[in-house]
């Protein structure tokens, strides 16, 4: 995506956004072995320093040798196995002091490293439904268990989660909501939890905690119940309603980490999964994260979230809901190495309300914009003119037929809220909007005297062919009826793709996130349904915890053979309306099927591939280990099967610009086993190298290929089936390029554009003459390298902004499209390389040279970096 499809920059000036602001890097440019740089979200003044040793220094002497003029504020203390440090806020208004105190905590002999503190976001989900009636939840099909072998795991093994301890860090919990328990404490399901932050917090204010992790944030204040409702996924329970969680027998622990507005600060979120460990949890679940496909990288959490499962808690993590922005988005910390990445899946089938009309036979599905109250009665066409393109779109095309009856209008033209309004003041007592255009409406319509509800354009056409017939009325279903979801059963559309940037295989797994009935909290009546990967996560959570409840006592396996064990007998799901299976870049092994997972004994290790590119030839090779850990001998036999190829770019229409979503192509592999067959004696073992042979789609594509081996069992009722995910790309991804075409590029206050051939004038005596770079990557970097060149000799002088890692791609929409950086006229001396803090520069004329690792590359290979370089920056004193 060239530049030129930009109508405007938003400009970034000393903290202050003038449109879309977005902090991408440090807030002062530092040059520090004890500094770990970050890329996104940073806020500037606040920082993560980790001590050496065990002991916690935030004590006098740590402050002490802070100069007081920084105004330090201990915001967070850590003094843990796993992590031994705090985080501080610095004052920011006088940048020499801030510089002069960070150096001071880095020059300690004590401090480990320092690192900038991230706001992550709030979880986003798809609101599909705020309401839901104990009628519609006593449709037990409603609930995906069947999809997951979840409900054989209740009935045959009897295993419900008791005595299992699930943590959740997440918006808090309405824990006297009837399935969640009725109260807090031992003897009740959420036995633990702590709220970090308070109402109030909002990731950009001084968190209040307390003990309580109620959320009493109520309606009013726009909090959606998010962790209540991904509670209930995990372990709710109400008989009267006929509503069952994944693992209803199980305990939870919630750790309230944000409030019920805002966003949350990553130094919280630590504190948050500590606390969960120390609380005895055997499972912790975080649905949150943020779009970066970085796994190897600085930050603490991911360092922690390693350390934890080291010790035998699993750590679910969902993987993101970018999936309409193609490859490369699948979201931190779910990339963390240890993590279980969670793709998401739509349920099978969803209650939905519903009206019958006289004359027609098939019931008609609707949504209500606002409360559900239109009652039942006769319905009109609203315009004299039926199929208007301006629908009701002014008082005079109104029929008077509306007056005490429901207007049908279509929608087109003007707003919803004209058309309704208009209708409503000729005497119609609810409205109707179907669509203009094939397919469902969903139709918000705030501020209307009468209610509105919306349909699709086929049951538009319908009710006004019938209503050309003869007199129509209405009779509305609100507590609904069962009906399946077009897309059940396959990828939902929203769920992140992968890969990790380095081409490590995430997603890992799948669980049910589409369409989720599930609790909320008693403010927003109860129940709803939601979809998200913050759904699927507590979906596979739940699964882990009746896993090792199913362990029992014994010496349980290493959280890594857990989440082999759930990948090896996960169900592969296909394309819509396809036949063809998935990629395992968006469904990892496919979708949980938890009975499979605990019965069978037979093991694959490792349970994933990645075969990296094509220029990666060592990696074409790979070896699995399959382990019969049963008391019979089985008899396998080795096939592939293979999924769809995945389209991440358009060449010949857009070049490298990602395809948003990225798009289905036929790319088979063809796979070679040392052995096809062969016998497996209980308790024996059996090494399978495996070869790959790329499909032969153009180099230039970069297309994704994947499938599953399929290892088949000659004896199903010795051992089931076990498929190993693999994926790769055919061509050299360290030939794409960074870089999107124009940029990176120069822009002043104005946004007026600075070419390479341009010159821009700095002169730091004039207010906001400062000049602005304006970066837009296609492709994640692990490193860009910002250098000041003297413009005569062409030779580096030394490194003008930093922070520039493990930079994830940018997007064609939101505000994510690209990300600037201010020069303030400093630099760090090539002369003084190991100076942390920049200095002036000397006046004289200057370009910038900003220099890109390429996915895959050797830092240490000069044509592995993609270079830009500016025109002539003149500095002015």
């Amino acid at each position: 995506m060239k530049k030129s499809s930009f109508t405007y920059f938003p400009i970034v000036v000393a903290g202050v956004c003038l449109a879309v602001f977005v902090m991408t890097a440090d807030a002062i440019t530092i040059n520090h072995p004890k500094y770990n740089k970050g890329s996104t979200n940073i806020i500037p003044g606040r920082y993560i320093v980790s001590f050496s040793g065990k002991e916690n220094n935030a004590g006098t002497s740590f402050a002490q040798s802070v100069p007081k003029e920084a105004d330090l504020k201990v915001t967070q203390k850590y003094s843990h196995e796993f992590f031994n440090g705090v985080s501080i806020n610095l004052d920011t208004t006088d940048e020499s002091v801030h510089a002069s105190a960070l150096k001071s905590i880095l020059d300690r002999s004590d401090v480990r490293s320092v690192s900038p503190v991230r706001l992550i976001k709030r979880p986003e989900v798809i609101i599909e439904k705020k309401k839901k009636s104990k009628r519609a939840a006593a449709a037990a099909s409603v609930l995906p268990h069947a999809m997951t072998q979840v409900d054989k795991v209740h009935k045959e093994l009897k295993k419900k989660g008791k005595g299992i301890l699930v943590a959740v860090l997440d918006t808090g919990i309405d824990y006297l909501h009837p399935a969640l328990g009725g109260g807090f404490g031992k003897g009740f399901k959420v036995t633990k939890g702590y709220d970090l932050v308070g109402d109030a917090y909002t990731g950009g204010n001084t968190p209040k905690p307390d003990s309580d992790p109620l959320d009493n944030c109520g309606a009013a204040s726009g909090a959606s119940g998010h962790g209540t409702h991904v509670s209930g996924i995990i372990a709710g329970f109400d008989a009267a309603t006929n509503f069952t969680g994944v693992a209803p027998e199980a305990n939870l622990a919630m750790y309230r980490v944000f409030g019920c507005d805002g966003q949350v600060t990553n130094d919280i979120v630590i504190k948050g999964l500590l606390m969960a460990f120390d609380g005895g949890a055997d499972v912790i679940n975080l649905s949150l994260g943020e779009t970066n496909s970085w796994g190897e990288t600085s930050d603490s959490e991911a360092a922690i979230v390693n350390k934890i499962v080291s010790k035998g808690v699993s750590v679910i993590i969902s993987a993101g809901n970018s999936g309409a922005e193609g490859i490369y988005t699948v979201g931190q910390p779910s990339t963390s190495t240890s993590a279980f990445s969670i793709a998401s899946v739509e349920n099978n089938y969803y209650v939905a309300k519903e009206l019958t009309a006289t004359g027609l036979k098939t019931p008609i599905l609707y949504t209500p914009s606002g409360e559900d109250n239109i009652a039942n009665g006769a319905v009109v066409i609203s315009d004299k003119t039926a199929g208007n393109p301006a629908d009701s779109c002014t008082p005079e095309q109104i029929s008077a037929d509306v007056k005490g009856k429901i207007a049908l209008i279509q929608r087109g033209t003007c707003a919803f809220a004209d058309k309704a309004n208009n209708a409503a003041k000729a005497g119609a007592v609810g409205v109707i909007i179907y669509n203009n255009v094939a397919g469902s409406i969903s139709a918000s319509v705030p501020g209307v005297s009468v209610p509105v509800i919306s349909i699709s354009n086929a049951d538009g056409k319908a009710l006004v062919a019938a209503i050309q017939k003869g007199a129509v009325t209405l009779t509305f279903n609100r507590d609904g009826s069962l009906n399946p979801v077009a897309n059940g059963n396959t990828v939902s559309t929203f769920s992140s793709n992968g890969a990790e940037s380095e081409l490590n295989f995430k997603p890992n797994i799948a669980g049910i996130g589409g369409t989720v009935y599930s609790t909320l909290p008693r403010y927003l009546d109860s129940w709803g349904v939601m979809s998200g990967t913050s759904m699927a996560a507590p979906y596979v959570a739940g699964s882990v915890a009746l896993y090792i409840q199913a362990e029992g006592n014994k010496k349980r396996q290493a959280i890594k053979y857990v989440h082999e064990h759930f990948q090896n007998y996960a169900l592969p799901v296909k394309v819509y309306e396809s036949s063809a299976i998935d990629t395992p870049v968006r469904q990892g092994a496919g979708l949980v099927q938890v009975y499979d997972a605990i019965t069978q004994k037979s093991h694959v290790s490792p349970a994933e591939i990645s075969f990296k590119d094509s220029a990666n030839t060592k990696a074409k090779t790979q070896t699995i280990t399959i382990t019969n850990h049963g008391s019979k001998t089985i008899s396998y036999q080795l096939k592939n099967d293979v999924a769809t190829g995945l389209s991440p770019y358009d060449f010949k229409a857009s070049g490298y610009t990602p395809l948003e979503p990225a798009e289905n192509t036929v790319a088979a592999a063809k796979l070679r086993f040392s052995s096809k067959t062969f016998k497996l004696s209980a308790g024996k073992s059996k090494k399978i190298t495996v070869t790959v042979t790329p499909p032969k789609t153009n180099a230039r594509d970069h297309i994704f290929y994947g499938g599953f081996i399929h290892i088949v069992s000659k004896q199903k009722s010795n051992g089931k089936d076990i498929k190993v995910p693999y994926f790769g790309v055919v061509g050299s991804q360290k030939t794409l390029p960074i870089f999107d075409a124009g940029f990176p590029t120069i822009i002043d206050i104005k946004s007026k554009e600075y070419g390479p051939k341009d010159t821009f004038t700095f002169d730091r005596s004039v207010s906001n003459s400062f000049p602005i770079a304006v970066l837009r990557l296609l492709t994640p970097s692990k490193t860009i390298k910002a250098e000041l060149l003297d413009a005569k000799t062409k030779k580096s002088v030394g490194t003008f902004l930093t922070g520039l890692d493990f930079v994830g791609r940018n997007f064609l929409t939101g505000d994510n499209q690209y990300s600037q950086r201010v020069w303030d006229g400093t630099y760090i001396p090539a002369a003084i390389p190991d100076s942390p803090f920049p200095i002036p520069a000397p006046a004289g004329t200057y370009l910038w040279r900003f220099s890109a690792l390429k996915l895959l590359g050797n830092p240490k290979t000069k044509k592995d970096w993609e270079v830009y370089t500016s025109g002539p920056i003149v500095l002015k004193n």
